[in-house]
């Protein structure tokens, strides 16, 4: 028997109790909460940042043939078929000042959102709200222009971060402040696609209410035909959107 704080015990249970018990570090680094800046770097974010540099530095640093070629150019798309360009333009950047804005923004909103939602939904998500981005500037912004950058997908982040804090109770005001302000800027500067932030914003906020609702489920069948059955959906609605409808042909003047 071994002595204990309290009465005696066997060595056997002792080590079993040993063995079960979870090891505590107090002082580790990079606790994972789910809650913005409490959260580490994780592996998709990683990826998706690492892809974004590559991508940027295979452009020439944004050269301006590769977003002619690349860029979400409305036309391109309606009257020449070029439908990559909804998807291409997502990792194309203008400059070193772009990139680093929009990866910066990533690195910090990002991982909350995808330890709350887990690494395939977070991805699943980054891509649809990009590509609502994308369509969102097809719609509206003149359609001679070209576009480029993460922004939609950003944007999508950031709004599903602000419907996840506020269903899961956590803190959103720095994330609600950072979308106001890009948005104002977004408006006030004729050279931002605004149209490419507020289609990115309300893909990644609509995504991640069903994302939640589907985590809430404890069937295994209603959860992932929740999760997954919104993104076709939503999918399928950007799709009509973009076939059904010329580009530029949104009016909200």
């Amino acid at each position: 028997m071994v002595q204990a704080p309290v009465g005696w015990q066997c060595p056997d249970c002792v080590g079993a109790a040993a063995k079960r018990s979870p090891t505590v570090r107090p002082f580790a680094r990079g606790a994972n909460t789910g809650i913005i800046g409490s959260t580490n770097p994780t592996p998709a974010v990683i990826a998706l940042v690492a892809l974004n540099v590559v991508c940027f530095v295979a452009s020439g640093f944004g050269s301006a043939s590769v977003i002619d070629k690349l860029g979400m150019w409305p036309n391109g798309v309606h009257y020449l078929h070029e439908d990559y360009r909804v998807v291409t333009s997502m990792f194309l950047h203008l400059d070193v000042l772009h990139i680093v804005s929009n990866m910066f923004t990533l690195l910090i909103v990002g991982p909350a959102v995808e330890f709350m939602l887990g690494r395939t939904r977070f991805v699943t998500l980054y891509m649809l709200a990009g590509i609502g981005g994308s369509v969102a500037f097809y719609l509206i912004a003149p359609a001679p222009s070209v576009a480029a950058g993460a922004s939609g997908a950003i944007f999508g982040v950031m709004g599903a971060y602000v419907v996840l804090a506020l269903r899961q109770h956590k803190p959103m005001g720095p994330v609600v402040a950072l979308i106001a302000i890009n948005l104002v800027i977004g408006f006030a500067d004729p050279n931002i696609g605004w149209q490419a932030h507020v289609g990115g914003l309300v893909v990644g906020a609509a995504l991640a209410f069903f994302d939640d609702v589907a985590l809430g489920l404890r069937a295994q069948g209603p959860r992932l035909a929740v999760a997954w059955g919104s993104s076709a959906a939503t999918l399928a609605v950007l799709a009509a959107l973009l076939f059904g409808i010329a580009p530029g042909h949104v009016n909200l003047s």
